[in-house]
């Protein structure tokens, strides 16, 4: 006789939204994104199992936990340089103002004019707590929670600093260039300005997928680095591909350096920092929020020559990179099969502002090559024409757009 169900272990939509601690407008939005996947739906509703909520909780806490508490390492990092130093001191007066680094980062100029930045501010605390406008005891606390969320870093990872002759010259030259970028891996690869982003929807299609793996091994195997933002579908697909074939990758993580997500990814993001390099702007010791997520594009597109939308819906966040890309004055490419996928509009938006369309991956390199980005050399031609990277025969569509978001 078979083992009737665990009734407790099956909530329906009401209680899978209580159970997650959200709303059921959410909860519906992520299941139809396919970013928690129902165990039954039928007349009488949607049915979730426990084992699905408790996956998609585990990934919801980055954004409701306090990383230095629920996410470090204990990697036992060292503040011991002057650029280490100043990244605590700005991270402390943002946690103890509640704000983003755009707002505080003009003050903080300010102070720099004043007083060394690059020293302990609890040693001036009062001229600090004054020139902000923060009571001395909550920026004292502030600066003991950073400090200890800083410590958790890995003992080999390092904040560069804007101006520093390590911080990307592309990236730099960027409204969006961050003053810290904290990195994990092989920092050499920010030396190289032959980068080029690879982004899509995260529910990627079929199509999308292999026409990412083809695009990406192109570009890995004529010495493009390729730099993406780990999240599910294509931007993961691009990280593969470079990793399973030794070619040069960048992560562009929209979370600090101790935390994954998301969670299925966390294997990936810890070959790339063994092989490539995972880059964050984000400080150990904020909280994750989500609006995180739409602003590393700034940072993608800025440390890339170019960005190639694979797939896109209107809502996706890839759309976000290319408006950065496009602001930066940097190359946007997407595929002809987008252009004619009558439900979308970005498209003709992006093209009236200078976005390129092209058939082939081929093409791709053609594109790079003419805007000086990619430069031919003898050894490299081969590659560069091996009809191996060729998708479909010369002239046909080589692409199949959908609607899915990215992060």
């Amino acid at each position: 006789m078979d083992k009737l169900p665990d009734k407790s272990q099956f909530f329906f939509s009401k209680e899978a939204a209580e159970f997650l601690g959200i709303s059921v407008q959410r909860l519906n939005k992520l299941t139809n994104e396919g970013r928690i996947v129902p165990f039954k739906k039928n007349s009488s509703g949607t049915i979730y199992h426990i084992s699905e909520l408790n996956r998609r909780r585990s990934e919801l806490s980055i954004f409701s936990s306090v990383p230095y508490l629920s996410g470090g390492t204990g990697g036992m990092f060292r503040i011991d340089t002057p650029t280490k130093q100043e990244a605590v001191n700005l991270s402390s007066v943002m946690v103890a103002l509640s704000c983003s680094e755009r707002k505080v980062k003009g003050r903080f100029e300010e102070l720099s004019k004043i007083l060394d930045t690059s020293e302990p501010l609890v040693d001036r605390l009062d001229e600090w707590s004054s020139f902000f406008g923060i009571v001395p005891e909550r920026l004292y606390d502030s600066y003991t929670a950073s400090k200890s969320a800083f410590e958790c870093l890995e003992k080999d990872d390092e904040i560069i600093r804007i101006g520093s002759p390590e911080y990307p010259s592309l990236l730099a030259r960027t409204e969006e260039a961050p003053r810290f970028l904290y990195v994990r891996g092989n920092k050499s690869l920010l030396l190289d300005d032959r980068t080029v982003a690879l982004v899509g929807s995260r529910e990627a299609s079929p199509e999308g997928i292999h026409n990412t793996e083809r695009v990406a091994s192109m570009l890995g195997r004529n010495g493009i680095i390729i730099v993406s933002g780990l999240a599910k579908g294509i931007d993961v697909t691009a990280h593969r591909v470079a990793l399973e074939n030794g070619y040069k990758t960048i992560a562009v993580i929209g979370t600090n350096l101790n935390q994954y997500y998301p969670m299925e990814n966390k294997k990936i993001q810890k070959r790339i920092e063994k092989d490539g390099l995972v880059i964050s702007q984000f400080s150990p010791a904020l909280k994750t929020e989500r609006w995180f997520f739409p602003l590393r594009n700034g940072v993608m597109s800025g440390l890339s020559s170019a960005t190639v939308i694979m797939e896109a819906g209107e809502t996706s966040g890839s759309l976000k990179q290319a408006d950065f890309a496009l602001k930066q004055g940097r190359l946007v490419l997407f595929p002809q099969s987008i252009l004619n996928n009558t439900s979308i509009t970005w498209p003709q938006h992006l093209m009236k502002r200078g976005a390129v369309v092209v058939k082939t991956p081929k093409e791709i390199i053609e594109r790079l090559s003419a805007s000086n980005i990619y430069k031919r050399c003898r050894n490299q031609e081969s590659d560069l024409f091996d009809s191996d990277d060729i998708v479909v025969a010369e002239g046909e569509p080589v692409y199949v757009a959908d609607n899915s978001e990215q992060d």
